[in-house]
């Protein structure tokens, strides 16, 4: 899996053509749908830094975001959930 991920592809950004990983390129895609309020994109990308930042951080609290982040995570949930019909997770 490392060895294909880690293989380039070609993508167009900013009108310009460049060579970057296959694993750059998924991160980018989920970054910017993320950006885009897709909340599945949202929640993987969560997680993904929630595990990264307990890698780095072993003896950091259970959650790594402050008080004010988890109240903004909630109201994006909450507005997400009430946008798109789906239950809040």
């Amino acid at each position: 899996m490392t060895e294909a991920l880690n293989e380039p592809v070609i993508i167009a950004e900013n009108g310009e053509r460049r060579k970057i990983s296959k694993r750059q390129a998924i991160i980018k895609q989920l970054v910017n749908r993320s950006a885009k309020a897709d909340w599945r994109a949202i929640k993987i990308l969560l997680d993904i830094l929630r595990e990264i930042e307990g890698r780095v951080e072993p003896e950091a609290a259970e959650s790594s975001f402050s008080a004010a982040d988890e109240k903004v995570i909630e109201q994006m949930k909450a507005r997400l959930g009430a946008n798109t019909g789906e239950p809040d997770v």
